[in-house]
């Protein structure tokens, strides 16, 4: 895995793990959203706070789902494209039965090569998927 994407990910996971606590102590210390209004059923100043935290667990879900995802892709593209030209050619995908036997159907400009879109087609019609 990437240093960096991982950073990112430890990052991102602390501050959406933390900051609906930060934002609600915050809320606790400011008169204007203060405790009156979080004691307050009828009042709103629960809402922003609900908000955040929905963003936080929406961008935690979009970097540890959706870039793992994409990570695992691009390690078995670059597994399986042997000679590195940027492509899975039909002798480099030989070791994936699944794939030999669609490999035309996720060839999408029939030039006998899978592009890395390509073979991101053909992960995501996996059932495992």
């Amino acid at each position: 895995m990437n240093p960096i994407v991982k950073s990112i990910k430890w990052v991102t996971m602390l501050v959406c793990v933390f900051a609906p606590f930060l934002m609600a102590g915050y809320a606790l210390s400011v008169d204007r959203y203060g405790l009156q209004a979080l004691h307050d059923t009828a009042s709103y100043g629960w809402i922003w706070i609900i908000l955040l935290a929905s963003m936080m667990v929406g961008m935690y879900y979009f970097l540890v789902v959706f870039l793992e995802d994409e990570e695992k892709i691009t390690e078995e593209f670059q597994r399986l494209d042997r000679d590195h030209d940027g492509f899975i050619s039909p002798e480099d995908a030989k070791s994936w039965p699944d794939l030999i036997r669609s490999f035309d159907r996720f060839d999408a400009d029939h030039d006998g090569r899978l592009s890395r879109v390509d073979f991101e087609a053909f992960e995501q019609a996996l059932p495992s998927h």
